[in-house]
């Protein structure tokens, strides 16, 4: 479905030890196109789609699941936090 480009993979990987949390829910910002916000939780709800990529548990909402075909979750710090993780296309990526 998607791939986690490795600078992402290790941001998640140290929020995941910060947060403790089992599940990585990935969302769309709708204010910022192709901004990825991501939530860490303990459960998975009954819409949800889980995908493993890299070790790593995400959660999808079964209505958001097309936004991340074919994509690549790209990170790069922002001073505000508000738009570090993107999504960009497998073959920019």
């Amino acid at each position: 479905m998607f791939i986690v480009s490795a600078e992402a993979n290790a941001e998640i990987q140290n929020r995941k030890a910060e947060y403790g949390k089992e599940y990585v829910r990935l969302q769309m910002r709708h204010s910022c196109y192709m901004k990825v916000k991501l939530t860490f939780e303990d459960e998975i709800l009954p819409n949800d789609v889980e995908e493993v990529v890299d070790g790593v548990r995400f959660i999808i909402d079964k209505g958001h699941e097309h936004y991340f075909f074919n994509k690549k979750i790209v990170y790069g710090p922002d001073k505000f936090g508000f738009k570090e993780f993107d999504l960009a296309p497998l073959e920019q990526a």
